[in-house]
């Protein structure tokens, strides 16, 4: 099997069986639905926030995915054997599953320029070198930014796959963003690794487990506390003597 590039992503179209979860639109216009497909943990601590993914759908890999946020920027944590370090692109392996994704901060300046999922046709090239593959920016996916964000989200921190994606089963823990609070509805593109059945358009999944710890700058310094304590015991004083 030859895995996936951003520049070759294969178009597989079909019924996709359905689910309880809330519905997406396939490009072309036939209706989706999640599958079940995908489910992810998210942590916040120090400014970082990482998103834990696993690809629940078996015989798939997962093309790229997107959570919605607030006033954040998407980076990949990538480690190695002398350690680890996060920038806009990255990887890492489960096994023998390797892969590598690139991290777009997905909000209205790029809503419908950005490039966040590539379809090639499923047909062999025809000698002459040229490929037209389709090309689907966010407004392409999802339609205009004002009808997809809620609750004052503005951010989409999106990972697409280039040269290797995250197989069925396997779960990976190195897609992290920066900023606030998270705040997150997942929405993903998984193509099946045989095209022997549709893409799964997964939309709007909720977090399984959030954990949050408070940044380190938002905890009084011991010299604040102590000066709290000494302005109450003054103010007890004084009201004592009156």
């Amino acid at each position: 099997m030859k895995l996936i590039s951003v520049n070759k992503i294969f178009l597989i179209l079909g019924i996709v069986l359905s689910s309880a979860q809330a519905s997406a639109a396939l490009i072309g216009g036939e209706p989706a639905k999640n599958l079940n497909a995908i489910s992810f943990t998210e942590s916040y601590a120090d400014g970082l926030g990482r998103y834990t993914v696993t690809n629940e759908l078996g015989n798939s890999y997962l093309a790229g995915f997107g959570v919605t946020n607030i006033d954040t920027t998407a980076e990949i944590e990538t480690v190695e054997d002398w350690g680890s370090y996060i920038e806009s692109t990255g990887g890492g392996n489960v096994g023998d599953n390797y892969f590598y994704y690139f991290a777009y901060t997905v909000n209205a300046e790029n809503w419908a320029t950005q490039v966040l999922y590539i379809e090639e046709p499923n047909s062999e090239n025809d000698g002459g070198g040229f490929y037209n593959p389709a090309e689907y920016t966010a407004q392409d996916l999802y339609g205009d930014i004002d009808n997809f964000f809620t609750n004052g989200e503005n951010t989409l921190n999106w990972y697409s796959a280039n040269d290797g994606a995250l197989w069925g089963g396997n779960t990976w823990g190195g897609f992290v963003f920066r900023g606030t609070q998270p705040a997150s509805s997942l929405y993903g593109i998984l193509a099946s690794e045989d095209q022997s059945t549709a893409t799964v358009f997964a939309n709007g999944i909720t977090p399984t487990n959030v954990t949050t710890t408070p940044d380190a700058i938002n905890v009084p310094a011991p010299g604040a506390l102590g000066l709290l304590a000494m302005g109450i015991l003054g103010t007890v004083l004084r009201r004592r003597k009156q």
